[in-house]
């Protein structure tokens, strides 16, 4: 037999017996989470069942697919470098408590589910406090580590009225950046969103487009310790009233563009937006429906109308 056409039928055969191999054992670039115990719709705790999903992800760099329906956790989803995960929607009613759609019911006191790894994607459900105990519903944390790449998209995280809904945490050199954040709803939160950076640590050059926070029981829509360059285009900040004013900036920077606060019940000693002693350089623009605005901080640029 001619030498070429022997390379090419072993070649022929080897791929052919390496992709029976790989399918005999089961690799796929899907995950499913109930091939890993997970029960949909049950009133049980399928904590480590995702999680046994996720730590598979992780290794594999399948992505986890997720069914319409709810998920009761109990525990917090630990999200590694790589993991993606995409879930049926995030329902058909934002105003309303979560029915359908994707929903991670949580039921825990900590973080429904912490991001501690880069090029993490999570797409297309809803995380729900179901208690209101939870500290946080979405926490990124870095200790002594970097979060970069991450992308959030078209999630809803509804009911944290205990805590914050999305957390940023850099501590002990740790570091959060080129993370990209799209149409983002937050329904009913203690706070809406927190960057948080320790002394050591930075938060800097995150994008934010669209988004909206929304509901009651907020002491801020958005608060502020550190960073820089994290800029918000056109995010939306609707409660009637917040109980520190709606965006607290006590130390750094942020790019708010095209922004739009509504704050029509807001007590008129309690300032709509608040820029402390410590804030340098913000930009930010748009439109609130009025009330006080507290500018302490150095080279400010604040283009608002009402």
């Amino acid at each position: 037999m001619n030498p070429k056409k022997q390379i090419i039928l072993f070649l022929i055969f080897f791929y052919g017996f390496t992709n029976l191999i790989t399918a005999q054992k089961g690799y796929s670039n899907e995950l499913s989470p109930e091939d890993f115990g997970v029960v949909m719709n049950s009133d049980s705790d399928n904590s480590v069942f995702f999680q046994r999903a996720i730590d598979s992800a992780a290794i594999t760099g399948a992505t986890i697919f997720v069914k319409p329906g709810y998920i009761k956790i109990e525990q917090t989803l630990i999200v590694k470098a790589g993991v993606t995960i995409i879930g049926s929607g995030r329902g058909s009613i934002p105003n309303q408590t979560p029915y359908n759609g994707t929903i991670f019911w949580y039921t825990g006191s900590t973080a429904a589910m912490e991001v501690v790894g880069s090029n993490v994607v999570l797409n297309n459900f809803t995380i729900y406090d179901k208690t209101s105990k939870a500290t946080d519903g979405l926490l990124l944390k870095a200790t002594s580590n970097l979060i970069e790449s991450f992308s959030l998209s078209n999630v809803l995280i509804f009911g944290f009225t205990n805590g914050t809904a999305l957390h940023f945490l850099a501590q002990n050199h740790g570091g959060i950046t080129y993370c990209s954040f799209y149409d983002v709803r937050i329904r009913h939160a203690k706070i809406g969103i927190s960057i948080t950076p320790d002394p050591t640590s930075f938060i800097n050059s995150n994008s934010f487009y669209h988004g909206v926070i929304s509901g009651g029981g907020f002491d801020t829509c958005l608060k502020v310790e550190g960073g820089n360059n994290n800029i918000f285009y056109g995010t939306v900040m609707e409660p009637y009233t917040s109980t520190f004013g709606h965006l607290c900036i006590d130390k750094g920077q942020i790019i708010g563009e095209h922004i739009r606060i509504e704050a029509v019940h807001q007590p008129k000693e309690i300032p709509v937006i608040n820029l402390g002693k410590n804030t340098a350089e913000c930009f930010i623009t748009g439109m609130y429906s009025g009330g006080l605005i507290v500018n302490e901080g150095k080279n400010n640029h604040l283009d608002i109308s009402h």
